[in-house]
This record gives structure tokens, sequence and C-alpha cells, in this order.
């Protein structure tokens, strides 16, 4: 049995006023996720998440703008025998017209009625829908 690689991955939970949960797809998937990325060598998580959100969302933002929420590990829903480790982060939007940059083909804004009707990946499912369910 081969050992399975970890990805280390910063990620965002982006919320808008109405508490819409903004997730989105990459080119080559058909799974819904969180904006973000992988933590690159010399980079803190923070670091990481402020420059992922740039390049995907064209979103700029500082390490004010963002709340750690927890650190969640489970299976990669695009790369086989890899498992993710991903510190999210909540963040709330003032602008919900984001456009898709970068590997980023759709960006899907979900509520609370349709979000059961998206495929979901993994650190999504199982760590940030049960955190934003709890979100007033």
């Amino acid at each position: 049995m081969t050992k399975p690689n970890i990805l280390y991955l910063a990620s965002a939970l982006i919320t808008d006023k109405d508490n819409r949960l903004l997730t989105v797809r990459k080119t080559a998937s058909t799974y819904y996720m969180m904006a973000g990325g992988k933590i690159e060598k010399g980079e803190s998580p923070e670091q990481t998440l402020i420059r992922e959100l740039n390049e995907e969302l064209n979103l700029t933002i500082t390490s004010e703008d963002i709340i750690l929420l927890g650190t969640h590990s489970t299976t990669a829903v695009n790369e086989p025998d890899t498992i993710v480790t991903a510190h999210i982060y909540h963040l709330i939007v003032s602008n919900t017209d984001l456009q898709p940059a970068a590997e980023i083909a759709e960006v899907k804004w979900l509520t609370k009625d349709t979000y059961k009707n998206t495929k979901l990946a993994h650190l999504l499912e199982e760590f940030s829908i049960p955190k934003w369910l709890d979100l007033q």
C-alpha cells in the first residue's frame, strides 16, 4: 500500500451579507470547493490565502479581513492517494460580483436551500458546511 501524499492548503469560507456561501470549481473538476490553494514554501497560511484569493478571484484582502475557523484533513477529491490538510478561514465580502481567474472555471453562490444540490469537495462538505449552517 502506498503512502498518501499530503497537501497543505489555506482555504476560505466566503460569505456575503445574506450568508450565501461562495464556491469555486476548477477547470478540470466537477466538484465545487472553497477558494484557496496550496501553501508554498516560506508562506504562512494567511499569506497563502491572501495570494490565492487575489489570483483566483481578483479579490484583495488583508489578514485583518479573515478569521481562522480551524484546520481539517480529508481525502482530496481531484488527486488520487492524496490527503488535504487545510487551514480554513472565514471571510465576509461585500462585493459579490467575483469573476473566476487562474484555474477557476466557475464561481457559484450557494444558499442554505440550494447547497445540497451541488457536488461538494470533502473539505467543504465535512468541515465548512456545518460551520456555515451555524452562522446567523
